[in-house]
């Protein structure tokens, strides 16, 4: 128990009187992370969140147009998974597939309630507005940001980061698609 308490006491001192962050130090980290990535970063991220912006409103689209955007997610998500394969990572393979069940479960759930109407002549269905689509986009984007920042930015990298990398990934994908 001694030694646990001075573990706790050393990290706080370390804490309180260690390294200081100067004011501002974490916005500029932010600022430098950001600035880095290269311009078609922000223009795949304003096409998204316009795609986001639009679900808001009810509208009636083909049902090709329906599964473009999960899929693009999925495809995506695959391409990740295929970078950790290459890396030795076999294991993330039962994880990617169950989280991605997972998320497609509680996907289902929530639309269970929407209000869809079906036009079988012209293949085409009126969905209604929400915010879900617009919040998973952002969230997609931004964990794939973090994530090729961390990846580009380390040397080393342990199992359990690919892990926590595929595990979020392949959930919220599931729940988009």
């Amino acid at each position: 128990m001694h030694n646990f308490l001075d573990t706790i006491y050393l990290i706080d001192y370390i804490a309180k009187k260690g390294r200081k962050v100067r004011q501002g130090q974490i916005m500029e980290n932010l600022w430098e992370i950001v600035s880095g990535a290269p311009w078609w970063v922000y223009a795949l991220f304003i096409y998204l969140v316009s795609i986001g912006i639009k679900s808001t409103k009810p509208c009636t689209v083909s049902i090709y147009r329906v599964v473009l955007l999960p899929l693009f997610f999925v495809a995506w998500a695959l391409y990740g998974l295929y970078d950790k394969l290459v890396l030795g990572f076999v294991s993330l393979i039962p994880l990617w597939i169950g989280f991605l069940g997972l998320g497609a479960y509680l996907g289902v759930k929530e639309i269970h309630t929407w209000r869809i109407s079906k036009n079988r002549h012209k293949g085409e269905i009126t969905i209604p507005g929400n915010y879900s689509t617009l919040v998973l986009i952002v969230l997609i984007f931004v964990l794939k940001f973090f994530w090729g920042y961390f990846y580009a930015t380390r040397t080393e990298i342990s199992y359990w980061i690919y892990f926590a990398d595929t595990l979020t990934s392949s959930l919220v994908t599931g729940f988009l698609s």
